[in-house]
């Protein structure tokens, strides 16, 4: 699936609406209309990078359907789960937000890239 597609661009607007209503974070740049385009977190840049009531950065990245297994995927997901903010070295927590039916799917590949250990840790999984 081709982002950015309106089933992606929800599941981003999804997170950042949880991510100011429900959590009071400070959204910094989000891939959406009337945000600025989140710099890259590795080699690639995230959907959507917010900061919390500590400082805390926070990545954020949508994914629809195919897209959980793509290569650039594989990437993002790696490099994104692995990120230390630079001065206080605090680990930065990875969100990856997907439709409930792609859930198993994402898990999977997280495994398969032997990221399961971080699932409800550093990586939070949040579903539509």
């Amino acid at each position: 699936m081709q982002n950015p597609s309106p089933e992606h661009q929800n599941l981003i607007a999804a997170l950042i609406n949880h991510f100011k209503t429900k959590l009071n974070f400070e959204i910094l740049s989000a891939d959406l209309p009337g945000y600025s385009k989140p710099g890259e977190h590795g080699r690639h840049s995230p959907d959507l990078v917010a900061r919390d009531q500590h400082g805390v950065i926070q990545i954020g990245e949508a994914k629809v359907g195919d897209d959980i297994f793509s290569q650039t995927t594989k990437e993002e997901f790696v490099d994104f789960s692995n990120r230390i903010m630079t001065e206080s070295r605090m680990p930065v927590p990875f969100h990856v937000v997907v439709y409930k039916q792609d859930e198993q799917n994402l898990i999977k590949q997280l495994n398969d890239l032997g990221l399961s250990g971080l699932i409800g840790n550093k990586i939070k999984i949040w579903t539509l």
